[in-house]
């Protein structure tokens, strides 16, 4: 047996973690010394094994979880493919949006990165694949918004279940991570959970990340239905990061954000100066939404 052995973690559960081996990537059972604790879908542990059996053709393993990590590469050996869709100059619509004379300079008073996103001039326009394992496209209903349903009905475990079910069939399934991370987080109030959620958050970011070539200056527009997982990924992680008091990240992702989707489908520009300014999470929700 190695002394150390990496799994990446497809299903945490409250006892055991179904994991992928690596690095022939096959399924493995993890029954970590002390019991799972952290750990969530989408890190890559670094585990020293115990024992390892086999019962009713399944493997087990057990050991000591001695650090993680999450890397993309590892996550998405095939990257999700990008599709381009010609390019989209922004000046006219912020021009419109922010009564700017196109004969004068930029006013001082338009927010960085509105002046940060004309000043990239046209740019090309993208459209991320989105994989959900078991999706038909002659039907409405697809794996995750079945587990959508079910949250909604109160049966998270189901909920649960299908969403870790799609990423043990395709780690490439951002919106399993999403919505992890969004039933994880809940309001917010708890650190640890926002910790968890954080995690599944940047898993599905770094997934995305896998399909940008370096220097990577397009757009990844909302209204191109297959950006939202990502742009979803992204905007989770950097509510948790403002969440855990992490501003400076946190200001990074939201202004990302813009950048990909500079018409801010999500809403990130009414977020960013209370980040900027370092305003506590909790307080600022319980200023718009009343006491959480």
């Amino acid at each position: 047996m190695p002394d150390l052995v990496e799994l990446i973690v497809l299903a945490a559960g409250k006892t055991n973690l179904r994991c992928l081996r690596l690095p022939e990537r096959k399924i493995i059972t993890l029954r970590p010394v002390g019991g799972v604790r952290d750990e969530t879908e989408g890190e890559i542990l670094r585990v020293i094994p115990n024992k390892e059996w086999e019962y009713k053709k399944h493997t087990y393993l057990s050991g000591k979880v001695i650090d993680s990590y999450i890397d993309g590469s590892v996550l998405t050996p095939v990257p999700l493919r990008l599709y381009s869709h010609g390019t989209w100059d922004s000046f006219y619509y912020f021009a419109e949006l922010w009564e700017i004379d196109p004969d004068r300079e930029l006013p001082s008073s338009l927010p960085e990165w509105v002046i940060a996103v004309l000043k990239a001039g046209p740019r090309e326009v993208f459209e991320m694949e989105q994989i959900i394992p078991g999706a038909n496209p002659e039907e409405m209903e697809d794996p995750i918004s079945l587990a959508v349903e079910y949250a909604h009905q109160g049966n998270i475990d189901k909920t649960w279940d299908i969403l870790q079910g799609c990423l043990t069939k395709d780690l490439r399934c951002i919106d399993a991570f999403v919505h992890l991370g969004t039933y994880t987080f809940g309001d917010g109030r708890s650190a640890w959970h926002a910790k968890r959620a954080m995690q599944r958050y940047l898993a599905g970011v770094k997934v995305g990340e896998q399909a940008l070539p370096p220097g990577f200056n397009g757009l990844l527009p909302w209204s191109w239905i297959n950006n939202r997982p990502f742009l979803r990924a992204l905007h989770g992680l950097g509510l948790c990061q403002w969440r855990l008091g992490q501003f400076d990240a946190a200001r990074k992702t939201f202004w990302r954000i813009l950048m990909f989707d500079p018409m801010d489908a999500l809403g990130c520009r009414f977020i960013l100066p209370d980040v900027e300014k370092g305003r506590d999470y909790l307080a600022t929700v319980a200023d718009e939404n009343g006491p959480c």
